[in-house]
This record gives C-alpha cells, sequence and structure tokens, in this order.
C-alpha cells in the first residue's frame, strides 16, 4: 500500500521523506513552479541503489528486484519493463538529478513497493524585530522582517491586542511608549501575540509593517464606509425568483456613495466594489483602517418561515430584546462559516463590546435619522429601530447601523427589490436620514 501524507506549508522549503523506519529531509529546488527533491537522498530512504552517469546523464536506481531509469530532461522514465511519462521532467543540479516531489510516489514508491510518506515542513518565518515609539500624537508598533507577515489587530477599550503571524525570538521585554502603558509578548509555535494596556486611544491604522494608535475626535464627517453585506461565495438570502441578496446591496452602496460624494462632497468608501468575498470582521477592519467617520451596512431582510414578514428596519449592535431580532442577526452572522467561524447561538448572541459601547448612543441616533427618512420615502412598512448582536458592527470604533432595507423572501419585496427605482428610493432614503443625522451631530459637536 502507497501513503502519502502532505502537510500544507506557508513556505516549503524542505521535505522529509519517509519509508519504515528511515527518514531523510531534503531540501528542495523551485523549477517551474514546481518543488523538486534530490533523488540521492530520496534513494538513501528507501535504501536503493543509485548510480549516476555523468556523461549520458543517467540515472539508475535499483534494489534486489526493481530498476528505475532516469535520464535528465526527459519526460518518459522507465520502470522495470514499463514507461511512466511525467509532466516535468527530471534536472541535474550540481551533479544530483532532482525529481518533482509529486511523482516519488508513483514512481518510486510504486515500482519499488515501498510504503513512503511524503510530508511537507512548515518552516515558520522569523520576526526580527518590535519597536514601539511615538510619532506626534501617535503610538507606533513597528516590524522587522526579511519577508513581509499578516498580523491581525484587535483595539478594545483600553487594551490592544496584535497577532503575528511569525516567531518572536529575542528575550528583552518590549518597554512601553505613547499611550501604551503596559505590554506583553506571548510567543506561541506559529504566532507571537502582543497585549498592551492602552490610554487615550480610540483608533488605529495598519500599515505594511506598523501599526499607528491614535485618539480619533470627530467634529465633522468626513469619511462614510459603506458595507455591501455578502458577496462571492457567500450569496446572502435568496428570494423564491433568485435574486441574490449581495447583488442588490452592492447596488444600493453604488448608488449611496454616489449621493454622499456629489451631494456632500464626503468621501464614501465601500468595503466591496465588486461581486467578492469579505469577512465580516474585515469589514469594519476596513472602517477602522481609513478612519471612517461613520460605518453603514446594507442587507435585505429574510425570513424563511414567514414570507409575508416585510418593511425597512434599522438596527444598532446591542443586545437583542426579540426573537425576531435573533433571528435577523443569526441569519446575517451566518456568513462566519465563511471565515471558518461556526455560527453557534453564542456568536449569533454577541453582545457588543466595550469597542463599540462608547458610540452606542451615537449609533441610535444614527438609526433614528434613516429609519424615519424610510418611512417617509420608501413604499414599504416601518419596522421600526432594533438592536441586535450583528457580528459586522462589532468592533467599530465610530457610530455604526446595519439597514435590512426590505424581505427578499416576501414575494411582493423581492419584486420592488429588483427595480432599479427601488434601489435607488432605498439609497435616497438612507442619505437623507444620514445627512440629517450628520447635521444634527455637526451642531451638537461644535456648540
Amino acid at each position: 500500500m502507497i501513503w502519502l501524507l502532505c502537510l500544507c506549508s506557508a513556505l516549503p522549503h524542505k521535505y522529509e521523506i519517509i519509508c519504515d523506519t528511515s527518514k531523510s529531509v531534503v531540501v528542495i529546488e523551485k523549477i517551474d513552479f514546481q518543488d523538486y527533491a534530490p533523488l540521492k537522498l530520496v534513494a538513501e530512504a528507501l535504501d536503493l541503489n543509485y548510480v549516476f552517469d555523468n556523461k549520458s546523464q543517467r540515472l539508475t536506481l535499483t534494489d534486489d528486484s526493481h530498476k528505475v531509469a532516469i535520464i535528465a530532461d526527459i519526460s518518459v522514465i522507465q520502470c522495470d519493463t514499463l514507461f511512466h511519462c511525467v509532466a516535468f521532467p527530471p534536472r541535474v543540479i550540481m551533479g544530483d538529478v532532482y525529481l518533482p516531489v509529486d511523482d516519488i510516489i508513483p514512481v518510486l514508491g510504486v515500482t519499488f513497493g515501498k510504503l513512503v510518506f511524503v510530508r511537507k515542513i512548515e518552516e515558520v518565518p522569523v520576526i526580527k524585530g518590535i519597536s514601539l515609539s511615538t510619532r506626534a500624537d501617535s503610538t507606533v508598533i513597528a516590524y522587522e522582517w526579511d519577508t513581509p507577515l499578516e498580523f491581525d489587530v484587535q483595539l478594545l477599550m483600553g487594551q490592544a491586542i496584535v497577532e503575528i503571524d511569525g516567531q518572536y525570538k529575542k528575550r528583552d521585554k518590549l518597554k512601553p511608549a505613547g499611550e501604551v502603558t503596559s505590554v506583553k509578548v506571548l510567543p506561541f509555535n506559529t504566532y507571537t501575540r502582543l497585549e498592551m494596556e492602552m490610554g487615550n486611544v480610540n483608533s488605529y491604522i495598519e500599515r505594511d509593517n506598523e501599526v499607528v494608535f491614535f485618539n480619533k475626535i470627530t467634529t465633522r464627517i468626513g469619511v462614510i464606509v459603506l458595507d455591501p453585506g455578502h458577496g462571492g461565495i457567500d450569496p446572502g438570502a435568496v428570494g423564491k425568483k433568485g435574486l441574490y441578496e449581495k447583488d442588490i446591496t452592492l447596488n444600493i452602496c453604488g448608488y449611496l456613495q454616489k449621493l454622499f460624494e456629489d451631494s456632500m462632497g464626503i468621501k464614501a468608501l465601500l468595503t466591496r466594489e465588486e461581486d467578492v468575498y469579505f469577512s465580516l470582521k474585515g469589514r469594519t477592519g476596513f472602517a477602522n483602517n481609513h478612519s471612517a467617520d461613520l460605518f453603514v451596512s446594507i442587507h435585505c431582510n429574510a425570513a424563511p418561515r414567514n414570507k409575508k414578514s416585510c418593511g425597512f428596519e434599522t438596527y444598532f449592535l446591542s443586545e437583542a430584546k426579540t426573537t425576531e431580532a435573533r433571528a435577523a442577526a443569526a441569519l446575517e452572522n451566518a456568513s462566519l462559516k465563511f471565515d471558518g467561524i461556526e455560527p453557534t447561538d453564542e456568536v449569533s448572541k454577541i453582545l457588543y463590546d466595550l469597542a463599540q459601547s462608547s458610540y452606542l448612543e451615537e449609533s441610535n441616533i444614527l438609526a433614528e435619522f434613516i429609519q424615519t427618512s424610510a418611512e417617509n420615502n420608501v413604499s414599504v412598512p416601518s419596522r421600526g429601530i432594533s438592536q441586535a448582536g450583528f457580528y459586522v458592527l462589532r468592533g467599530a470604533f465610530m457610530p455604526a447601523v446595519l439597514v435590512e432595507t426590505a424581505f427578499i423572501s416576501n414575494l411582493e419585496e423581492e419584486k420592488l427589490l429588483k427595480t432599479t427605482e427601488f434601489q435607488k428610493k432605498l439609497a435616497y432614503s438612507i442619505f437623507k436620514g444620514t445627512r440629517e443625522f450628520i447635521a444634527d451631530y455637526e451642531r451638537r459637536m461644535n456648540n
């Protein structure tokens, strides 16, 4: 029996070849986008005789019963009396014959009847340096590395957590700086976690090799992030006539963007501008990174068990008070499965976290303005303002609301949602309510 064990790796420089009790670690060469392994070490692991004729560039591998003949740059390999074609030919490098890793088992394992494991060795990248410093009124955490690494930032009230996909081997303690009053470096096998106690900080910006923390004071609304719900592999709710929520939300946000930029001169950014998937966490992260002053997430409602449910509804993030609000949150939070997170009841009932609590009152006021505007401008019933644990609103450092424009599960409202005229009316209603909120907010902030 022949086996292949293959473990994924971000940096596949080495493979382990295992046969019976023997094993060899080989350093691969990347040729034509393929991983090539040196056959001398592979032959040792499989207990084969290795004879290479440099003049003819012919390699012969044998044991007591079988023989494999390989010629460099020829895609046909002789296995006993049979001939095996390979997609990528063997190569000679520094006097050794290299064969694609994927061909070791079908060519050598099968011919010699060996139980072979080929395991890709994961090499964890190294973080060479981490530093904390100040820049004007901001606090900066900067990284040093040979290869750019992925990192994730979570900002709570009085605390920031940064997780970096790499090992930090230095033992020296990081010195607090700026608004960071204390910092812990927690090394794990494949990542490094920084836990920082923060002072007066309510926003941050991620760059390629640094995170800038600062206190954002907003007296004028300059940037709005519009979030078209769902997208790509996540269609959202689907109407009985085949209408996709992801398409309607993108259209409405496109109209909204034009209204804000043309009528108010406000910068309006979309979390997605085409039919692509964007994680729920990434959406508020996008708003935080662009120092947005408002976040508005657009959706279509659905009630699979009640086809008569209808109307326009606006949510802000808090504990759900009704069964319907919990159901709406559970429906939208179901997209978490595309992020590899199981949307359990616990996740569906997320309370607003401390990051959002500072903006809870303003989020409620924004929801009121939008809902009142919809009552006056849209033909569907008003369902009022609700609160629920929408994951997409969690962690937004700004007033944030989620708008359920109409029920795609209702045949009449699905028919309306499909029309450009109704989509534009919805966009105008949201725009008008937000515009009135902005006027009220700036009046209060500047008095």
